[in-house]
């Protein structure tokens, strides 16, 4: 489950603030399917950055599977990502001398979880 409470994002571009979400809130439950449409610079790739725990918000809160992603550092969102979130970039933020199976293995490497099962899966 994601909950996402009031959430607000502003960026200072020179000296003046750029709000590009203002006051979300939604809840997505496990198997809903859920879409982010709207114009360049209306926060599309903001938002699931900040659900992702890769960015903070300005305000507001963040929950995934009853975490909240606002009390965790960022190596314990890192973890939480790595736990529970698939995220494909927009520019893939990809090792470009690795194989796409290489690329994909490396979070469950790095869990120390590499086997069988993990690699069939």
């Amino acid at each position: 489950m994601l909950s996402v409470h009031h959430l607000t994002k502003t960026y200072i571009s020179g000296n003046k603030p750029l709000t590009v979400l203002d006051d979300v809130s939604f809840s997505i439950a496990a198997g809903d399917t859920f879409a982010i449409v709207g114009p360049s610079g209306s926060g599309k790739t903001t938002l699931p950055g900040l659900c992702a725990g890769l960015d903070r918000a300005t305000s507001g809160s963040v929950s995934l599977n009853g975490i909240n992603l606002d009390n965790l550092n960022e190596d314990e969102r890192a973890q939480v990502r790595n736990r529970y979130v698939g995220f494909i970039f927009q520019n893939f933020q990809l090792i470009p001398t690795l194989a796409a199976l290489e690329n994909v293995m490396v979070p469950i490497e790095i869990k120390g979880e590499k086997n069988a099962r993990n690699i069939e899966r």
